[in-house]
């Protein structure tokens, strides 16, 4: 046709570069419209951060009952009273085969020596205990059971097969608090997810909602688009880079109250440990629980966006 212009092809990596300066424009676009709107902008972060802090919360919670819980397991020790003919050699070897046992970390001799000088220390009547002609207490092995098996039900089983041994008298270990304490740490932790999936659940519809108070305010702008020719995807990828910054904002801002709830426990727990000359100390987010709380807010912010826009944006159609 004469006059008509020359189509004019471009490079196929100018091409994916421009692609990408598109993305980043649109990015950096979508976080000025933030900016535009900083009071309606900072209610929603604010409400997002607190709904993603409070997972964090109940999850440092639980991270920290479970390293407590896994320190008062390791002083739960299984006491094995020995019969009073057996000999020394007897009882080397039995304390040898059961330290190397899969089940046990450590096993401890207490001799009817040691046993009989602390109860002479501890109970006021070494005068009595003199008069005894012989020591009448056992010689006795305290083992620790191993982190796998310091539960209630693995800590009975290695009990009941320790209690078979021939040079055993009798076995003991309070198995009912280590019951009690598994039921309490495993409710805290159902109870736990429950409120996370809720909150989750809120922090999506938030997103969600706000996008689609933002696409409707722009509904003549958006037909406009489309009247020139513009896709949906090319529509919605700014109002996904906002679920975007969303979600990373929001994050950021859930560490930083996670942090804040964390040091005013710790120094509440610090003033009782004192009392009882305990140094408490809580752990929080390390490095790689830090990128896992960032990519999930991050994802999700995503996730809602898209999920909201695609729904809305192909509703409007220029009339």
């Amino acid at each position: 046709m004469a006059g008509a212009k020359p189509q004019v092809k471009v490079a196929l990596p100018v091409r994916f570069m421009m692609f990408w300066v598109r993305h980043l424009q649109q990015c950096i676009a979508s976080l000025g419209e933030l900016w535009r709107t900083p009071a309606s902008s900072m209610l929603t972060l604010a409400v997002i951060g607190v709904c993603l802090a409070l997972p964090a919360s109940f999850y440092l919670a639980t991270k920290n009952v479970q390293q407590l819980t896994a320190y008062w397991k390791s002083d739960a020790q299984i006491s094995l009273f020995l019969k009073q003919n057996v000999t020394e050699k007897q009882r080397d070897l039995l304390q040898k085969n059961i330290a190397s046992m899969q089940q046990v970390a450590a096993v401890e001799l207490v001799t009817k020596q040691q046993g009989l000088a602390e109860f002479q220390a501890n109970s006021g009547f070494e005068d009595v205990l003199a008069l005894l002609p012989e020591n009448p207490l056992p010689d006795v092995l305290l083992v620790l059971p191993s982190a796998e098996f310091s539960t209630a039900s693995a800590a009975k089983k290695l009990l009941e097969s320790l209690q078979e041994h021939s040079l055993v008298e009798e076995g003991r270990l309070d198995v009912e608090w280590l019951q009690r304490l598994d039921t309490i740490v495993s409710m805290l932790q159902q109870a736990a997810w429950l409120l996370i999936i809720l909150l989750l659940t809120a922090v999506a519809l938030i997103v969600s909602n706000t996008l689609r108070l933002n696409i409707l305010n722009r509904r003549n702008e958006i037909e406009v688009m489309k009247l020139v020719g513009a896709t949906d995807a090319f529509i919605q990828r700014p109002f996904l880079y906002t679920g975007f910054w969303f979600g990373i904002v929001g994050g950021l801002m859930a560490w930083v109250l996670c942090n804040i709830l964390l040091i005013w426990t710790e120094y509440a727990l610090q003033q009782i440990g004192l009392l009882y000359q305990q140094d408490i100390y809580l752990s929080g987010l390390n490095v790689q629980e830090f990128g896992w709380l960032i990519l999930f807010a991050t994802l999700l912010g995503l996730g809602a966006s898209w999920f909201s826009v695609n729904r809305h944006i192909k509703q409007i159609e220029p009339s």
